[in-house]
């Protein structure tokens, strides 16, 4: 008895078994179906495209499925689109590219600009170094109190603070840089400027009053040619000894003509031991001068001479190694650097 009931539940079981793997296989081929009928839906409605050439008589049509279609159509659509927005973002880049290289030449051009303001506003401290001398001269000249300030203290660039370079070496300065230089030296330009011109009118009325002085004052060359020795202690050429040159030794060619450099009056014409044929001019105010060396004298004693008068011809007389003028400045019998009355 049990091992009948036992035989009819394994029958049952595995009639239940073989019922559900049926049906699992019906709803697969269900599927399947499904699947196959809906692949085969999607390719049911063609398009076709008609070609008619222009010489050919026959027609060409080229028939596409739906689905091939719309997606050649997308494609193409996402093509253009990325044509069209490639081209608009190349015409925007070469355009801020544009405007960038414009800005770049603009900016260029203004450094360029400011650095030929910087070395002309170089140029003009130049000028005004010249100008500061001639001053200097000016007041030995005309005995007045004599300021001769360091190049330093109106210097353009080389003045800067350690941390900046004179605009001239910095060839790599921003424009700001450039900017802040030139207001710099703008303000040391008008320092120059406004002591030039106080010192100057000063000059200016002094010399109103003292035209015969100025007219008597030494401020030229007597002759034109180059320095061999200058005033101060120097070997002497003939004995080998230390020994103070008390002028300028100028060399030119022999008989070239020598002038008076300012009015006075020839105080003495003749011969010394060391200078050879010499000429004494006294040009009033405790100032003399005195030309040694020459191989003719033009003037005699007592004669008034003028600015440019000759007054001899320059030679090799006295002690001398050769053609040269030896030319002396004193005042109050004390012999000067006639260098600080060389004013052309």
């Amino acid at each position: 008895m049990d091992s009948t009931v036992k035989s009819i539940k394994d029958r049952a079981f595995k009639l239940a078994g073989f019922l559900r793997l049926q049906n699992m296989e019906e709803k697969r081929k269900t599927l399947g179906g499904k699947i196959k009928n809906s692949y085969g839906n999607l390719f049911k409605d063609w398009f076709t495209i008609v070609l008619i050439p222009q010489k050919a008589s026959r027609v060409i049509r080229l028939k596409i499925p739906q689905p091939v279609f719309l997606g050649g159509v997308g494609l193409f659509v996402l093509v253009f689109l990325g044509g069209v927005y490639a081209i608009v973002n190349n015409l925007y880049l070469s355009g801020q590219m544009g405007d960038f290289q414009k800005v770049q030449r603009d900016n260029l051009q203004n450094q360029i600009s400011l650095r030929k303001v910087s070395n002309q506003m170089e140029a003009l401290s130049e000028q005004f170094d010249r100008m500061r001398e001639l001053d200097y001269k000016l007041r030995i000249l005309t005995d007045l109190n004599v300021e001769r300030p360091s190049p330093s203290a109106y210097g353009i660039g080389g003045s800067l603070e350690p941390s900046e370079v004179s605009t001239l070496e910095r060839m790599d300065l921003s424009k700001m840089d450039l900017l802040t230089l030139l207001e710099k030296d703008l303000s040391r330009m008008k320092e120059m400027a406004n002591y030039q011109e106080e010192s100057f009118n000063n000059l200016k009325d002094f010399l109103s009053d003292r035209k015969d002085l100025l007219e008597r004052t030494p401020h030229r060359w007597p002759v034109k040619g180059f320095l061999s020795s200058t005033f101060g202690y120097r070997l002497d050429p003939i004995t080998g000894l230390q020994k103070k040159h008390e002028g300028l030794d100028i060399v030119a060619k022999r008989g070239t003509v020598i002038t008076a450099p300012a009015d006075g009056i020839v105080t003495y014409t003749g011969e010394d031991p060391t200078l050879g044929h010499m000429v004494v001019i006294d040009h009033g105010y405790g100032v003399i001068t005195r030309y040694g060396h020459n191989e003719s004298l033009l003037v005699r004693e007592g004669k008034r001479v003028k600015r440019g008068t000759p007054i001899a011809t320059l030679g090799s007389s006295g002690k001398s190694t050769g053609p040269h003028l030896h030319y002396e400045i004193r005042i109050k019998d004390i012999a000067v650097n006639p260098i600080n009355y060389m004013m052309e």
